[in-house]
């Protein structure tokens, strides 16, 4: 067992040190796609934002810094995702069915704001 445990830590150590992933290491990677733990790392690209999800209800805690590296992650783009479809496209209430509808499909992933270079 020893030698399984020390293997494994070698790996791990291994894989934060080689890690070219999407996010900013590779610890924050793999609680992002393990939805097994207590609770749920998120990522909503739409927005840029990372958050820890409860799983008792309808609450998140938005993140500044990983909490495995200590980066301070980009700031979020939810309130300039909101101004930009009031100001150009008229949806002040985009989460309401009748403009959820008219919102440009842009804005359903994260092409809006890589498109500005925001």
């Amino acid at each position: 067992m020893d030698k399984y445990l020390k293997a494994r830590k070698e790996q791990k150590a291994l894989n934060r040190k080689n890690y070219k992933g999407p996010f900013c290491c590779w610890d924050m990677d793999v609680m992002i796609e393990d939805n097994d733990t207590l609770y749920n790392v998120k990522y909503n690209s739409k927005l840029r934002e990372y958050y820890l999800e409860s799983l008792e209800g309808p609450y998140m805690r938005i993140l500044e810094y990983c909490p495995w590296c200590g980066i301070h992650l980009k700031l979020g783009l939810r309130d300039e995702w909101f101004d930009i479809l009031e100001h150009e496209y008229g949806l002040d209430l985009p989460d309401i069915p009748d403009q959820e509808k008219k919102i440009p499909a842009e804005f359903k992933t994260d092409e809006w704001w890589k498109k500005r270079g925001l």
